[in-house]
Parts: C-alpha cells; sequence; structure tokens
C-alpha cells in the first residue's frame, strides 16, 4: 500500500554513518561461534567474492543472484554482520531478509539461550540446515516468544527421523505442558511462475525501448493469469499505445495500463547530490516517481556507477520500469492457497496427550487484497479443521512483509501480524495471546497487515 504521505524527492545524510548495532552483533556472534572459527571465515570470504563478482556482472549489465543459494546462512550472517558495522558489504535485498530476525535473536539473546536445545538448533542452521535457514529461524523466535510469554520451560525437541514424528517444541509452566510445531511457509511454485512470467513478458518491451534510446515507466494490471497471456502481448500493446499518442493508456480483456516517461527530474535533482543503489526499490522510485510495495517490477537502464561503490549509481543515461499487478480472481485464490496441506503436514507432528498449537510463518509479497483473501480463507480451514490424533487448539498465522524500503529515515523495514486461529469448538484459552516474533509486542492489531477492507 503506497504511502500518500511520503514524498521521494530526498538524499541520504552526509553524516551519522559511523554507527555499530550491538544487539545485532550479539546474535552474529553468537551464530558464528557455533561453527569452527577458519570454516566460518572461509565461508563469509566466500560470500563476499559472490557478491563482488555479481556486482561486476552487474555493472556490464547481466543479471546474476547476489549470494550462493547452497550457503544462504552465510549470506545471512554477512548482510548481518556488514549491516552492525561497516556497511562495506551491504545489499538492501540482504538487509531485510536478514537483519530483523536476527536484531530480534540479538536483544533477547539471555533468554534465547535459556530455551533448552535452542543451540543445538542454532548450530544445525549453520550447518546442514545452509541452505535454508528461514525455516529454523522461525522456530528460533516462536521458542523465544513462549519464553518471553511466562512459559517456564521451552524446550527444542531432537528430531527422530525414520523413527517417529515430533513437535518442534515443548513448552511447560505449572499444571500444563504445551506441544508446539512450526511450519514457514515458502512461496507457492504459482507465486514463483507468476513472477518470472510478468518478467518475461516485460523484456521484450526493455529491449523495444533500448533499441529506440528512449525512457518510459509502463504500468499494467493483468484482468487474467499471466500464463494465459500472449508472449509478445504487452510489447505489441506498448507498442501500440505509443503509436497512437494522443493516449498512451490501454483497457482491453487482457489487461489495462498506461505507457508514461521516467521521471527525469526526480531522478536527475536526486542524483546530483546523492548516489542511489541500483536496481533497488529507491532506484525505481525516482525513475517511476513512486513505488507501490504491493507491485512487482522489472527495471533496465544505462547508467555509471559510483568509482569507489560500484552497486551505486552517480547518473543513468536511459531506462526503462514495468510494474505490474493481476487482478484475475483464480490468480488471487491460488496466491492465497495450501495452506490447509501446510496445516495437515504439521498437525501429523503433534502428540495425542497434550494440548498443543501450530504456528506457520508467512511471508508475503502478494498485496493487501491477496493478505485479506488469505486471511479469510485460513480463518475458514481452521474452524473446520478435523485434527486426526492430536489435541490441537489453536494455530497461528505470523505474517511478515520485509520492505526494501524507500523512506528517508529507514534502511530496512518489516511489517509483521500475529493472527490468531481458533481449531474446532472449545473453550481453551489462547496460550500465548498478542505475542509477535520479531516486532515489539503490545499492538497486535490483526489487520495492520493490509488494510481492512470497507464494508
Amino acid at each position: 500500500m503506497s504511502d500518500k504521505r511520503h514524498d521521494p524527492d530526498w538524499t541520504s545524510p552526509k553524516t551519522g554513518h559511523h554507527w555499530r548495532d550491538d544487539d545485532l552483533m550479539l546474535a552474529v556472534a553468537w551464530l558464528k561461534s557455533l561453527v569452527p572459527r577458519n570454516d566460518i571465515e572461509r565461508r563469509l570470504e566466500a560470500a563476499k567474492r559472490h557478491l563482488a563478482t555479481a556486482r561486476q556482472l552487474q555493472k556490464n549489465g547481466e543479471r546474476s543472484p547476489l549470494f550462493d543459494e547452497s550457503d544462504t546462512i552465510a549470506w545471512y550472517i554477512l548482510q548481518a554482520e556488514t549491516f552492525a558495522t561497516d556497511r562495506t558489504f551491504f545489499a538492501p535485498e540482504g538487509i531485510m531478509r536478514a537483519v530483523p530476525y536476527l536484531t530480534r535473536i540479538g536483544k533477547e539473546l539471555p533468554a534465547m539461550l535459556s530455551v533448552k536445545g535452542a543451540e543445538e538448533r542454532a548450530a544445525r542452521m549453520m550447518t546442514s540446515d545452509r541452505r535454508q535457514p528461514d525455516g529454523p529461524l522461525f522456530e528460533l523466535l516462536v521458542g523465544l516468544a513462549w519464553k518471553r510469554n511466562g512459559w517456564k520451560d521451552v524446550e527444542f525437541l531432537p528430531e527422530k527421523k525414520g523413527i517417529s514424528r515430533t513437535p518442534d517444541l515443548l513448552a511447560s509452566k505449572p499444571r500444563t505442558t504445551w506441544a508446539v510445531e512450526c511450519k514457514r511457509m515458502v512461496p507457492s511454485t504459482y507465486a514463483k511462475s507468476e513472477r518470472a512470467i510478468g518478467m518475461k513478458l516485460a523484456e521484450p518491451v526493455h529491449a523495444m525501448f533500448l533499441d529506440r534510446y528512449k525512457s518510459f515507466v509502463v504500468e499494467v494490471v493483468y484482468n487474467v493469469e499471466l500464463a494465459n497471456v500472449p508472449e509478445n502481448y504487452l510489447v505489441n500493446t506498448v507498442d501500440r499505445a505509443l503509436t497512437r499518442r494522443i493516449s498512451y493508456g490501454w483497457n482491453d480483456n487482457i489487461s489495462r495500463g498506461v505507457v508514461r516517461p521516467v521521471d527525469w527530474n526526480l531522478t536527475r535533482r536526486v542524483l546530483a547530490k546523492d548516489y542511489v543503489y541500483y536496481g533497488g526499490s529507491r532506484m525505481i522510485e525516482l525513475l517511476a516517481g513512486r513505488y507501490e510495495h504491493d507491485a512487482d517490477y522489472s527495471m533496465t537502464a544505462k547508467w555509471r556507477p559510483r568509482t569507489d561503490r560500484p552497486e551505486y549509481a552517480d547518473a543513468v543515461y536511459q531506462a526503462s520500469v514495468v510494474v505490474w499487478g493481476c487482478v484475475a480472481a483464480e490468480a488471487t485464490k491460488r496466491r492465497a492457497a495450501h495452506f490447509r496441506r501446510v496445516l495437515a503436514n504439521a498437525e501429523g507432528q503433534l502428540p495425542s496427550d497434550i494440548p498443543s498449537a501450530i504456528h506457520i510463518g508467512i511471508e508475503s509479497y502478494s498485496g493487501n487484497f491477496v493478505d485479506y483473501y488469505r486471511h479469510i480463507q485460513n480463518r475458514s480451514e481452521a474452524r473446520s479443521f478435523q485434527p486426526t490424533a492430536s489435541r490441537l487448539r489453536w494455530v497461528y498465522a505470523n505474517h511478515f512483509v520485509p520492505e526494501d524500503t524507500t523512506r528517508q529515515d529507514e534502511t530496512w523495514a518489516l511489517t509483521e501480524t500475529m493472527v490468531p486461529y481458533r481449531v474446532g469448538k472449545h473453550g481453551t484459552k489462547s496460550p500465548i495471546p498478542g505475542h509477535m516474533l520479531v516486532s515489539p509486542e503490545g499492538d497486535t492489531d490483526p489487520w495492520s497487515h493490509w488494510s481492512r477492507p470497507s464494508g
């Protein structure tokens, strides 16, 4: 959702950059201590080399991943460490993935260490689970939340692969014990495919503008699923809109959209006084005049890198931006799906002799409407869910929206919402009402993650 009060015409302060985040460094130091020093230093050096290579390719106009996915946790550690100390290897898309979660752990490290088995779980994340650390991080934050909310003994249970299915955690206080299972939902195959198709539809548009050395912003809202959009539909539609000259807009059965010039006045005014990270949300905001966090973007440009920090631009000569969304009903349903499958899989880990809860982590970039639709669907699924053998009572949907922020006073931003769902009909009170995993607890408005629809 766009912030109508946000003015994109700002520059970064020239002073105040020599700060240190000690809370974050506590988490970094703890995690690094769980593996041999030579090993973690070797892995961090490899992450730095990979980033340097990717930035050189980016400078040459080639796309390249910023990190090696086989050691994602090393990338997270590098981003957290550089953010907390010198910002040398700073990458906004890495900062927003790592810093919010590790900051919370650092702020409450003594409590984290009092959770039995937390250190072993973190060590496994740093080694055998290094490729996919988001799940283990989520589990650590859930354990911390139960400890923070008055549960005297919180314990990670060792996995018994091939022997029996066990919950992730047990939480106890006088006269009661709960089993807790954690599931971090990854983006669905459909969501990944939809974004890939959107990027592919944008590619010939960028190529056309570069060939003509023209700079435009294309905004399009698809009325059908992107898989049903012909391959050259967008470039042909944009070309026809430009040819008409009277109006750069269109509205047909497949989509509606508009083509408008890049905001060179804003872009050059800011770049005359500031350097901007190339390819990030701030660069897109300058070229387009605004940045909608609910939308998908594709951007290409001819630009000049800063000499000492080549990932930053100090001049842009030609650029094109394609921004899109999809309002097809079927797309909305499919983006919000697979909650019930995750719920059923998690319930299979729970015992039958004690009450239990499931935490489902949902990281979303789908936009407010899809998130609200997901909430309504999830609430219905939880109410009608029939546990097979467990005493499942509550499901907590922990929503996260990390932002590559465009605000002057922020380096990263994360919107978090916790929505509790009662499973079936019972009178058991929520064992940790109003909890948050990353944000300070207190105000847990279940609508803060998306716009409360009118009516």
